[in-house]
């Protein structure tokens, strides 16, 4: 008989340690989602049965699922202050201003700059006249570590005190001075699974307001690296995508730069916002007329987003630190709803 209770307790032991084992080697998932009806509305009250989610093709059950409507955010501000910035940037410092004062107020935010290098102008705040006055003393000039700054940025809204996080990038120019390359950045991105959204500045058709183009110093030109002489492609906008690289490493081996067209170089802004699950803009054509009015709905539309958002979690069937990358696809089943969100983790 005690052979008996001490064998049931054994097994109870192995079990409860395997089930502990099991709860360690499988991790929550946890994906942002942002959902909105036919006519760009964002939809509320969902519920677990009205998504699909799928990771590696296989289904998956939701364990949790939130609406991230009256939640704090962690929020990393990532402004150009670059040379070619120097007609817009009153413009900009404005709407990040009011951006920043829309937001919840328990929001926890960044400043940080960028021209050859990053520099964080504000550290995390809630305190709005401290980004007010950051704000007020941005400087312009230089060429556009934009990269770097994505990178810098990313690896700074890790720190951040809330679970949601987001970056903010705004520029009005190609990379032309960062160390780092386009692939680096994007797979920076894709490791944080955090949310980046980028507003593109295109130049203005009056006056001349393009960036210098570094010398040959510094890192060789390949993987998205600077060219030698300093010369950076452009394209003109709208232009094919061409899904995880940028089109200027793609379409313009010999980087020529061509007369009249944009510098920003929207496939970059793109494959970063879309590898996240956040969303890029271009503000196109004259910036005297008209564009205020854009980045300010631009600025409103982020801060609604943010507040309008689904997390959903669950459980995959395999130990989440596998060292593998895995794709997540989520579908509605009302097929009035589209969704937004990031497209894969890594298991590490």
């Amino acid at each position: 008989m005690k052979s008996r209770a001490f064998l049931v307790i054994v097994i109870l032991v192995v079990a409860s340690a395997a089930l502990a084992q099991l709860k360690v080697d499988v991790a929550l998932v946890t994906v942002v989602a942002t959902v909105t009806d036919d006519r760009g509305r964002y939809v509320e009250d969902l519920k677990p049965e009205d998504f699909i989610v799928q990771e590696d093709g296989e289904t998956q059950t939701i364990s949790h699922l939130s609406q991230s409507s009256d939640l704090p955010v962690s929020v990393g501000i990532t402004l150009d202050t670059s040379g070619s910035m120097e007609r817009k940037i009153t413009t900009a410092s404005n709407a990040v201003e009011r951006f920043v004062r829309s937001i919840h107020e328990d929001d926890d935010i960044f400043l940080m700059t960028f021209s050859n290098r990053p520099v964080l102008e504000q550290d995390f705040t809630d305190d709005r006249s401290k980004l007010s006055r950051a704000l007020q003393r941005i400087r312009v000039g230089g060429d556009t570590a934009l990269y770097d700054a994505l990178d810098d940025g990313l690896r700074k809204i890790k720190k951040g005190k809330h679970t949601k996080k987001a970056l903010l990038l705004i520029t009005d120019g190609e990379d032309t001075s960062s160390y780092g390359t386009f692939d680096d950045a994007r797979l920076a991105v894709r490791e944080s699974e955090l949310l980046v959204y980028c507003i593109g500045i295109s130049p203005s058709s009056g006056g001349p307001l393009s960036e210098r183009a570094p010398g040959g110093s510094g890192p060789p030109a390949n993987g998205g690296r600077r060219r030698p002489g300093g010369q950076v492609p452009t394209f003109p906008f709208p232009f094919p995508r061409i899904p995880g690289l940028p089109l200027s490493l793609a379409q313009n081996p010999r980087g020529q730069r061509q007369s009249g067209a944009d510098t920003v170089d929207m496939n970059v802004l793109n494959a970063f916002a879309d590898v996240s699950g956040g969303k890029a803009w271009l503000l196109s054509g004259d910036w005297s007329e008209g564009r205020v009015n854009q980045i300010d709905r631009i600025m409103d539309e982020i801060a609604a987003e943010l507040r309008n958002q689904y997390t959903i979690g669950y459980y995959p069937s395999h130990s989440f630190a596998d060292g593998k990358w895995h794709r997540i696809e989520i579908r509605m089943k009302n097929a009035r709803y589209n969704v937004r969100t990031r497209k894969e983790y890594f298991g590490g």
